[in-house]
């Protein structure tokens, strides 16, 4: 049997490497339009900020590890067509048009980016943020510079952001919405975040309208104003890269590729995994976007398992993120409020800023937390912020809007404690017996 596989990011590559673990003999064949492979994305900002000491030490594996393990990778090689009545594919490769035959076909193509909407006049010292060849374009450039402007960038953009600035850059980021990080936090937890930290001048509602060159600066026009940079970092405005499933026969939802319970498209022997892919959400039991490293990597060892044999199906999602922005950590799990109004979803709301530990412990840290219920108080989000790790915090809630747990029940379960570590009244519980007050 031959499996090939487009697209080797978290997706493509795990996929491949789980297969291969329970079967030796199947032929796996990746295609990936990129020269670079098997990196962390979200370890850029941290070797533009020093924390890591080069790009090469975020790269895991090279293709020859791949090729040991007998897996075929094809480096810098673009998938053009996919015939799936013939069951095969057209891809060009060292100048060459090549065919090739398959079994079962995965397409985990991941996002397109946008080309922004404003005017660009020159795009020296102008980037992209989303690869790690972008990431070593951007290091290379700021040398010597001293002004940086972002421009309505994710979590990856704001994180290098402020990475810069601990090395002594001037940087501004101008973000288009109302608010940073608008997909994850609501706006007074948003703008608590940037309150904390220091060294990112951020401008929110930044209407750009165009980019021009004045010697050897840029100048951002915005809203009334104009601002120059040595260096700007354009918007990482993703969408589902989905022209090899269209192509395909394939169906597409309302955001992506649509895909079934097992990972399979709508043709017969073409799955789907990835940024390229809709999901269903768990909370509002509709089809949602989920480009994160966690839920492709997730669907890849399901997928591979589907594929060597067994049936096991890929859950609905609650979108569970953390991550560092300059001196704080934020986490979120669910929707936020923001959402629920846009889709009409009722719901109760409150906000706490605790402490970490016991309150007498004199090395201790601020936890600003955020709950979002239903109004039978079911649990459907949660946002923080806080200098300490989140991870443990944030993964709770995700089980817990998984569960579908209520206010009241969180109440009732059981959490650790030690001054060192925990207060007594663990702060989610705090929180759940605030809103639990509002819902009676």
């Amino acid at each position: 049997m031959r499996i090939v596989i487009v697209g080797a990011g978290a997706a493509g590559l795990t996929l491949a490497s789980n297969i291969r673990k329970k079967d030796k003999k199947t032929e796996i064949i990746v295609f990936t339009k990129h020269n670079e492979i098997a990196y962390a994305p979200c370890a850029i900002p941290l070797v533009l900020g020093g924390c890591i000491e080069s790009f090469d030490d975020i790269i895991m594996h090279d293709a020859d590890y791949y090729q040991k393990k007998n897996i075929q990778i094809h480096l810098s090689t673009k998938v053009t067509s996919v015939d799936s009545a013939n069951k095969s594919i057209t891809y060009d490769e060292e100048e060459k048009t090549k065919t090739l035959t398959y079994d079962k076909l995965v397409l985990a193509t991941g996002s397109d980016i946008i080309t922004p909407e404003f005017d660009i006049d020159d795009m020296n010292n102008i980037y992209p943020l989303t690869t790690i060849t972008d990431g070593k374009n951007i290091q290379k450039s700021i040398e010597n510079k001293k002004e940086i402007i972002f421009i309505s960038n994710l979590s990856i953009g704001i994180e290098s952001a402020y990475e810069l600035a601990k090395k002594e850059y001037n940087v501004t980021f101008l973000e288009q919405s109302p608010n940073i990080l608008p997909l994850f936090l609501d706006e007074e937890i948003s703008q608590k975040l940037v309150e904390l930290n220091k060294g990112v001048n951020f401008e929110t509602n930044a209407h750009i309208k165009c980019i021009t060159t004045n010697d050897s600066k840029k100048e951002i026009h915005y809203n009334d104003k104009i601002i120059s940079a040595d260096v700007i970092i354009l918007p990482n405005i993703k969408v589902p890269s989905t022209t090899l499933a269209r192509q395909a026969g394939c169906e597409i939802g309302d955001f992506a590729v649509k895909i079934n319970e097992y990972l399979e498209t709508s043709v017969e022997d073409i799955y789907a995994i990835g940024d390229c892919v809709e999901v269903k959400s768990h909370i509002t039991d509709t089809q949602t976007y989920s480009p994160a490293a966690t839920t492709a990597v997730r669907q890849a060892m399901i997928l591979a398992e589907n594929i060597t044999g067994n049936k096991i199906t890929f859950n609905p999602v609650v979108n569970t993120v953390v991550s560092q922005v300059g001196n704080y950590y934020y986490a979120s799990s669910g929707i936020t409020e923001s959402f629920a109004n846009m889709i009409g979803m009722p719901v109760v709301t409150q906000t706490m800023d605790t402490k970490q530990k016991a309150r007498y412990y004199p090395e201790n840290n601020n936890l600003y937390i955020k709950m979002i219920c239903k109004c039978d108080g079911t649990i459907v989000g949660c946002q923080m912020i806080s200098k300490c790790d989140l991870s443990s915090k944030i993964d709770v809630l995700s089980f817990v809007i998984t569960e579908n747990l209520k206010c009241d029940e969180l109440v009732q379960k059981e959490f650790s404690y030690t001054p060192s570590l925990a207060s007594i009244i663990n702060p989610l519980i705090k929180i759940s017996m605030e809103i639990s007050k509002k819902i009676g």
